[in-house]
């Protein structure tokens, strides 16, 4: 045969092996899952108001969401307004050292992210913060 001619013999045997391409594409999609965020976190959807002072919190906390409706969730489990102290009260004898941040949406009534945070006061959480958008 000369350099440059093509064959016409057909190779038998010759399969594709593509095992080390789905282990790829497994791998990948594992990856995508572990690093995906999920928007829900809170258990409500919830549009937080802007702020240029805003500071991160430590990673254990405890959230305190209040949508718009006046839906709350304590850790996205939804509870009713007159449950909240009992139920950041429980969380807060799991984790004693777990900041508390109330999350409220931006039309949320002002009358009810306080009572929220009067409620967490009152269940003995040291320092309540409110959870805004970094505006930065």
């Amino acid at each position: 045969m000369k350099i440059g001619q093509l064959s016409n013999e057909v190779t038998e045997g010759a399969e594709l092996n593509i095992t080390p391409l789905i282990d790829i594409v497994f791998i990948l999609l594992i990856f995508f899952v572990v690093t995906t965020t999920f928007v829900h976190e809170l258990g409500l959807p919830i549009e937080r108001p802007d702020s240029s002072t805003a500071t991160e919190q430590p990673h254990d906390i405890l959230r305190v969401a209040v949508s718009r409706e006046g839906e709350i969730t304590v850790d996205a489990q939804p509870t009713s307004p007159w449950r909240v102290e009992a139920e950041v009260r429980a969380r807060l004898r799991e984790h004693a050292d777990a900041a508390v941040v109330v999350i409220a949406d931006k039309g949320a009534t002002a009358e009810i992210i306080v009572d929220a945070i009067d409620a967490c006061r009152r269940a003995g959480a040291e320092g309540v913060a409110l959870g805004v958008e970094d505006a930065g």
